[in-house]
């Protein structure tokens, strides 16, 4: 019996080992689920994203979902670069990709609860 322990014990350790660098790839993994974090749009690491490097990411991520077999619902209703860029400067800071998330996250919470922004601009 202690030997089994041993082996059930041995193989599960084995296995959370293993898995520790697969989530770490699905940590970076831009075909995951929810807002993507600014440092995965801002490739070059200079603390902006400009409209290449979310085109980029955006691209990325959707061939990927594409290929998997994911479905791709409201893909065609995606917020645009503009959405994000507040100022209009080409370039996005932390808080405005983070302020763009939130507000789109709402206007979805508001739109799956009937009170949607019928007409209105994204914003």
């Amino acid at each position: 019996m202690k030997t089994l322990i041993k082996k059930v014990f041995s193989l599960a350790l084995l296995s959370s080992m293993l898995s520790i660098p697969v989530l770490a790839v699905e940590a970076m993994n831009p075909s995951m689920r929810g807002p993507v974090p600014f440092s995965s749009y801002d490739t070059n690491g200079d603390g902006l994203v400009t409209k290449k490097e979310f085109n980029e990411l955006r691209e990325k991520r959707m061939k990927m979902r594409e290929e998997s077999g994911r479905p791709m619902r409201n893909a065609a209703n995606a917020p645009d670069f503009s959405f994000f860029d507040a100022n209009g400067d080409g370039k996005l800071t932390q808080k405005e990709l983070t302020d763009g998330q939130n507000a789109r996250m709402q206007e979805r919470r508001s739109n799956k609860m009937g009170g949607g922004m019928m007409g209105k601009g994204p914003r």
